[in-house]
């Protein structure tokens, strides 16, 4: 069936986005990596033990998962290209965290024919068994590759570096995994699997994309409680909670990422990811005059949210700040104008930089020169992929199926400009998925004063 008759038939008959993955996808997304990898064995490693303290949950692994369906399971799933099988290693129960899991939420597997049969697998047995397994591959072919999630951008934030040169890594298990089979096997052959199976995920299905539309929902929710929160003297730890407080109450797990609510100078450029390194996630007090940097995302069944806006801490652009939102609307949606099924995705940065050098003669404002010729000097930005991880990967050609967010970034005097949707591409263009959120300076004012309003009166 194509892609746009599964889509309409998704419509169609209202059935729910959780009945849209089944153990048939998954196995399918297996084949797929087989044929990716036909020379040797990708290996996978769930995410392990318990969730953190202060996370919201226990975290899938987002390989792991889309490739077995199992969102709260521990074990290691070997994908073999070779013989086109996969083997499922699973550790002995845990009586103590059992708990009253059923189907692909159990945490702990039984090995045999009957879960084999429910999960699609080939082969589910005691992970004991994983040496032999990979030993008596290596006896056949002593240069067989593995491949090895690396974990893109995500695993990357998770650390590269965390000893002196002559000690071992104590964080990344992705780096841990790649070093612990190392140990073992010296000679091992290690290759990264990350680009080839995010190349798998790139295109989604018809039961993706409900899940995200699902996601975006829920996220809708969290951001207009957010811009409800944002007023001068509030701080943007108060707005990040009541982010996460609107998606909750929608019916999300929680956050896809922490909400970047990131005011006057800490929503420039350099000083994003400074947040990831301070305990503090450089909180302050919102301004008077300042812009503030409403860029969230709620997970939904494991699928990611992500997009925002540029909100006025006051309610109100002024003259400078208005003009260069526009100009940035303009040169996002110029971006988009070109996003469509077989389209180079080099061909975004390349429009949106047009845009400016189009517009840049008529503009008034010193902000908004000055925000023209900084984005033109940069003449690139964000764009990547969305799944079941933030970050994933940007296609370099567009295909239908793919799920984008395009993120240009204007600065000029210390304030910073910023506008997201999700995005998806269709066979003709792209389609918006997120519920509608207002561009223009006029609306976003608008919108912000009929929601404190209805706030207000619902007290």
């Amino acid at each position: 069936m194509g892609y746009l008759k599964l889509l309409l038939l998704l419509m169609l008959v209202g059935v729910e986005a959780k009945a849209q993955v089944d153990s048939g996808d998954f196995q399918a997304r297996r084949r797929a990596a087989m044929d990716k990898c036909p020379d040797g064995i990708v290996l996978l490693h769930s995410n392990f033990g318990l969730k953190r303290w202060e996370e919201s949950g226990f975290r899938q692994d987002p390989n792991f998962y889309y490739f077995t369906g199992l969102i709260n399971a521990q074990a290691i799933l070997a994908i073999d290209g070779r013989e086109r099988q996969s083997w499922l290693f699973v550790p002995p129960e845990e009586r103590s965290l059992s708990g009253p899991f059923q189907g692909y939420n159990r945490v702990f597997l039984s090995p045999g024919k009957t879960t084999e049969g429910e999960l699609n697998i080939e082969h589910v047995v005691q992970w004991g068994e994983l040496i032999p397994f990979i030993e008596s591959r290596r006896k056949v072919d002593s240069k067989l590759p593995i491949y090895l999630d690396s974990g893109g951008q995500t695993g990357a934030m998770m650390g590269r570096v965390s000893n002196p040169a002559g000690l071992a890594g104590v964080f990344n298990p992705h780096i841990l995994w790649t070093d612990a089979l190392r140990a073992k096997w010296p000679d091992l052959v290690v290759r990264d699997a990350f680009p080839i199976l995010d190349e798998i995920r790139s295109v989604k299905s018809a039961g993706e994309i409900a899940l995200l539309r699902k996601a975006a929902g829920v996220t809708a929710d969290g951001f207009w409680t957010g811009v409800r929160s944002i007023g001068p003297g509030r701080t943007q730890r108060q707005v990040e909670g009541d982010v996460v407080r609107g998606c909750t109450e929608a019916g999300s797990d929680g956050a896809s990422l922490w909400p970047w609510v990131r005011s006057g100078p800490y929503a420039l450029g350099p000083a994003l990811f400074t947040a990831f390194v301070d305990y503090h996630n450089l909180n302050r007090k919102m301004q008077v005059g300042e812009l503030v940097r409403l860029d969230v995302g709620c997970d939904y069944e494991m699928y990611k949210g992500d997009f925002g806006r540029t909100i006025p801490v006051s309610g109100r652009f002024d003259e400078g700040q208005s003009e260069t939102l526009d100009l940035l609307n303009g040169t996002y949606l110029a971006g988009l104008k070109v996003m469509k099924d077989g389209a180079p995705s080099s061909e975004v940065p390349k429009a949106a930089v047009e845009y400016i050098k189009e517009h840049q003669a008529g503009l008034k404002t010193p902000m908004a020169k000055k925000a023209a010729e900084n984005a033109l000097k940069q003449g690139s930005w964000a764009l990547h992929g969305l799944g079941v991880d933030m970050a994933e990967g940007r296609p370099k050609v567009f295909r239908a199926g793919n799920v984008v967010c395009f993120e240009p970034l204007f600065t000029a005097d210390d304030q910073a400009f910023f506008v997201e949707d999700t995005i998806l591409i269709t066979p003709t263009g792209y389609e918006i998925i997120n519920p509608p959120l207002p561009y223009s300076p006029i609306d976003i004012e608008k919108a912000m004063a009929e929601r404190k309003k209805s706030r207000q009166q619902n007290r």
